[in-house]
């Protein structure tokens, strides 16, 4: 299992003391997307090489960045965010390697979500040190649980590999992907060391094409899943990409709608 930015079942023991199934996250099967059409999609990149995502994030205030907490968690024994001169936020930038175009802002802060435990609320919101012109995208709350319906299908976006084992082609893809029962994520993801339920639908939520074909990959972390024109989830674990019957997690956003929100407010 890979934290679809590339942190492996390994470290995750480290992290959490609990040994997993190997979770991973651009997109495979998917197709060509316009910033333009997506303008909150943005990547994280080493501030060496801004044409390299290690992971994907969302804008969701002019200053504000929500991605998954393992693309910015270096922690052994618990959370602990990197040093914030290790990445930098690249916005407006369709194709990685277009370097002429877009911006490209440092971060000033990083917050790990308070209940994330290397596994669960797997979010973080990044301040940077610049207002982005890029308009946020509205996050689902409360009152958007239809959004969630299994059956219904939303949108992923990511600058990751296209395929697994492989890596990007650059450009920032996107897929349809349908939502699944919870059971479906319960059975497939099992138990960890001590028996407790791998999968737990209060911060997460299960999607996947049952066929395979399609998924998030890495360096799709931290990505937008969108339905109804609201955040819905983030890409965050996934056991290869886009194997038949492997079904991928992604961390709920109306869980943490009502945290990012001070966040943004402080």
């Amino acid at each position: 299992m890979l934290l679809r930015g590339g942190i492996t079942a390994a470290l995750l023991v480290l992290m959490t003391g609990t040994a997993v199934a190997d979770p991973s996250a651009q997109v495979v099967g998917g197709t060509r997307a316009s910033i333009e059409d997506n303008p909150f999609a943005v990547h994280l990149a080493p501030a060496t090489d801004t044409r390299d995502p290690r992971c994907t994030g969302v804008v969701v205030a002019p200053n504000k960045i929500l991605t998954a907490a393992h693309c910015v968690d270096e922690g052994v024994t618990g959370p602990k965010p990197i040093p914030l001169h290790k990445r930098v936020v690249v916005a407006g930038r369709e194709n990685v390697h277009s370097t002429g175009e877009g911006v490209v802002a440092k971060l000033t802060k990083i917050v790990i979500n308070p209940k994330y435990d290397g596994i669960s609320f797997d979010s973080a919101v990044l301040t940077l040190d610049r207002a982005l012109k890029q308009k946020p995208i509205r996050m689902a709350g409360a009152a958007d649980r239809h959004l969630y319906a299994p059956g219904r299908s939303a949108t992923v976006l990511g600058w990751g590999a296209v395929k697994e084992g492989g890596s990007t082609n650059g450009y920032l893809m996107k897929a349809s992907i349908p939502i699944l029962e919870d059971e479906t994520c319960r059975v497939f993801w099992g138990k960890d060391d001590e028996g407790n339920d791998f999968y737990e639908n209060r911060s997460m939520m299960c999607a996947g094409v049952m066929k395979g074909g399609i998924d998030a990959c890495n360096g799709d972390s931290g990505g937008p899943f969108v339905a109804g024109g609201k955040l819905v989830g983030l890409v965050s674990k996934g056991d290869g990409c886009a194997r038949p019957n492997h079904p991928a997690i992604y961390a709920r956003v109306d869980a943490i709608n009502s945290w990012v929100a001070k966040e943004i407010a402080r």
